[in-house]
């Protein structure tokens, strides 16, 4: 941040022009005030993630240019008549930030009271940047969605991802047994560092038959499916009959192709879930359940890279290259 003649300004990343490739530029911004029921937060950290990556690309209809992105971050209360200044605190951007409003990829932001969750103490303020879209979305999708109940097995795709990450956890911190379903040796490497106790390496493990084997051939109850396109029928024959398959993730493909017999005969759901159709009341008891968690021990989101705002691109350019372990992170 910095002033002139008595003004002060904060560095922005903002989209002129959506498209493949998309017009982005650092630019100097006047730092916002304060509004009546809105909070100043000065943006320690973001996301860059598949959202920020669809909008900036022209993928998303109701986003328009220019555009700051980013839907999730963290930082430090400048004035609030929720919190006192100073305090850290999570920034949840909902359906508006970084899509319909300028989100968080700037140095200071004006954001309803509602967007701010008290950061753990037990987290940083990166960690902090990476918990709310992704912990939230894995909680309601476990829950509300699938209906998850402790002791049975979860097949998590695309498991060493932010997203991935967020699922296996909370599966975890819910009593399930979670299963890491990954593409590579190296990622299976780092899924079994993460914490998984059970990972199915898609490229030696036929996806279908690991399943049966370590279920005793009865099929997984429940798989989450955090990367899209071909693996979401992949997991559908893996799941028992009555069985369920949450899609969440679009990353792999935004078609699928899925044994209709299959799903038929054996009684098989396939359910979708999106964080943006939440309650404000919704999201506040989820982020409470995760506070929890976290203050537990149970919940850590896993960071795979930082970046700074000038080398932006290449933090958009790991997130494309799919081999990103955790969170991709902008510091600001």
């Amino acid at each position: 941040m910095s002033s002139s003649e008595g003004n002060a300004f904060m560095k922005a990343l903002v989209v002129r022009q959506f498209g493949s490739p998309p017009g982005m530029a650092v630019e100097a911004r006047p730092l916002p005030g304060a509004r009546d029921g809105m909070s100043v937060v000065s943006v320690k950290a973001a996301t860059i993630n598949q959202l920020s990556s669809m909008v900036r690309a022209g993928q998303v209809p109701v986003a328009k240019p220019p555009l700051v992105l980013g839907n999730e971050g963290a930082g430090i209360v400048e004035s609030s008549r929720r919190f006192a200044p100073g305090t850290r605190v999570v920034v949840y951007g909902a359906g508006q930030l970084g899509i319909t409003e300028d989100g968080l990829h700037q140095q200071s932001i004006v954001v309803e009271d509602k967007r701010l969750f008290a950061l753990p103490d037990a987290l940083d303020l990166d960690e902090g940047a990476a918990i709310a879209v992704n912990y939230i979305t894995a909680y309601q999708a476990l829950t509300r969605v699938a209906d998850l109940r402790a002791g049975r097995t979860v097949l998590v795709s695309g498991a060493t991802g932010c997203l991935g990450h967020a699922l296996m956890q909370t599966a975890r911190a819910l009593g399930a047994r979670p299963v890491a379903i990954v593409s590579s040796t190296e990622k299976a490497r780092r899924a079994a560092q993460a914490g998984a106790q059970v990972v199915i390496d898609l490229s030696r493990d036929p996806l279908r038959d690991t399943v049966l084997d370590i279920t005793n051939g009865a099929g997984a109850e429940l798989a989450a499916d955090a990367v899209g396109g071909a693996m979401l029928g992949r997991l559908a024959q893996s799941v028992r009959p009555r069985g369920s398959v949450v899609a969440i993730g679009l990353a792999g493909g935004l078609e699928a192709s899925v044994d209709l017999v299959d799903l038929v005969v054996h009684e098989k759901k396939l359910l979708g879930y999106d964080l943006h159709l939440e309650t404000d009341e919704d999201v506040a008891r989820a982020w409470a359940r995760i506070a929890g968690f976290v203050s537990a021990g149970l919940l850590r989101p896993v960071i795979d890279s930082t970046f700074s705002l000038d080398t932006f691109e290449a933090g958009y350019q790991r997130l494309a290259s799919r081999q990103a372990v955790g969170a991709i992170v902008l510091r600001l």
